[in-house]
This record gives structure tokens, sequence and C-alpha cells, in this order.
């Protein structure tokens, strides 16, 4: 089954929760106000700057902020900083000799639509389609 690692659903958190970008937030604020371990936190806040999608203070007040709007973020940039690039299955990715299916199973052709779909799917919602969704569901509550 395809789903989303403990990093990737650390990140969508912590950045969500940044929202506008004006402040700083230290990576124990952030694994304190959302029960994440704070090693995990500090790992997943040093992916998203060395991908440029954070930017990191150095300093007694220092911390990370986002890069760029929410609306400029998009999930899969995210997922990529995070987990690397999205993958369904090897087919596509390695060599045909790492897989001894290979010249039986036909799937390679439907396998790299779908994971085109895919990725078309993640590149198309942002980072402030995600938090607009959070706000509603939480005031619904």
């Amino acid at each position: 089954m395809m789903r989303f690692s403990k990093k990737v659903e650390y990140a969508l958190i912590a950045m969500v929760n940044m929202g506008s970008g004006a402040e700083l937030y230290t990576s124990k604020s952030l694994s304190e106000q959302f029960n994440i371990p704070p090693e995990v936190m500090g790992k997943v806040l040093q992916a998203l700057v060395r991908s440029g999608l954070l930017m990191s203070v150095q300093g007694v007040k220092g911390g990370y902020t986002i890069s760029r709007p929410l609306n400029k973020i998009n999930v899969l940039e995210l997922i990529e900083a995070v987990d690397g690039r999205v993958k369904l299955a090897s087919c596509g990715t390695n060599p045909p000799e790492s897989c001894a299916q290979y010249g039986y199973c036909g799937i390679q052709t439907p396998v790299e639509i779908i994971q085109e779909k895919l990725i078309g799917f993640f590149k198309a919602i942002t980072l402030l389609d995600i938090k607009n969704t959070y706000n509603k569901n939480a005031s619904v509550s």
C-alpha cells in the first residue's frame, strides 16, 4: 500500500503551521507543539532547508521560516525534499536486469502512466490548499 512516510507527515504539519513565514520556528518548539520526536523533526527541517523550501536563521533568536508563500509550494516538492523521488514500482527506475519479471510482465508502460498521473496530482496540490482544508475542517468541529 502506498502511504506517506512519517517524515512527510511531519513536514506537512510543520510547513502548514508555519503559515505566512513572518515568524521563526525552532525545531524544539515544533516538536513539542505537535508531539514529534525532536531528532526526527530536526532532520525533517534540515531536509526542507536543503531543498530550499525552508530558510534557516542562525543565532540565539534563530529558527526556521518558509522560503516562499504556501500557494507557491506543492505537495510533490515537499515529498521529494523529505523522501526523494516518488516512485510506484522499480521497473521504471532500475535497469531491466534488476527485475526478474521485466521481460514477462508487460506493466512497465501502465505503471509509468500511473506514476506520471500521481506526480501531476501531487504537483497540483499546494500547501495553501492543505492549510485551507485544515482550517475549514477545524472550524466545523
